[in-house]
């Protein structure tokens, strides 16, 4: 279940102090997202220039698309990491929880 599937079904079993936090962590992901985004945005204006040459480089093509694969890599264990503090706020109850009214979200082993 990732952070924006967990954030609407237990914020009404966190307690106060938790969503708190779990705002916090939320606003920190919300920062860097938001500039990993613009980054990646800057990069495909950078790629469509390229490939509007006659005679697109393509050295440079698979710098730019190697780039673009990293920080899609960063971002997504950024999401990684911050459902992983988000479970870590909940308690074994409240986990349950919130496996009880998603079952169809519940990772397989």
């Amino acid at each position: 279940m990732g952070p924006g599937m967990m954030m609407g079904g237990m914020a009404n079993l966190l307690d106060e102090e938790q969503l708190g936090t779990l705002r916090e962590m939320r606003q920190q992901h919300r920062t860097t997202h938001f500039a990993h985004m613009g980054e990646m945005m800057n990069l495909r204006d950078d790629m469509a220039l390229v490939m509007r040459a006659e005679r697109p480089d393509p050295e440079e093509l698979q710098a730019l698309h190697r780039q673009m694969a990293e920080l899609q890599g960063e971002m997504m264990a950024d999401r990684v990491r911050l459902h992983n503090q988000m479970q870590d706020l909940l308690t074994d109850e409240q986990r349950e929880q919130l496996k009880q009214r998603a079952p169809g979200l519940q990772r397989q082993p």
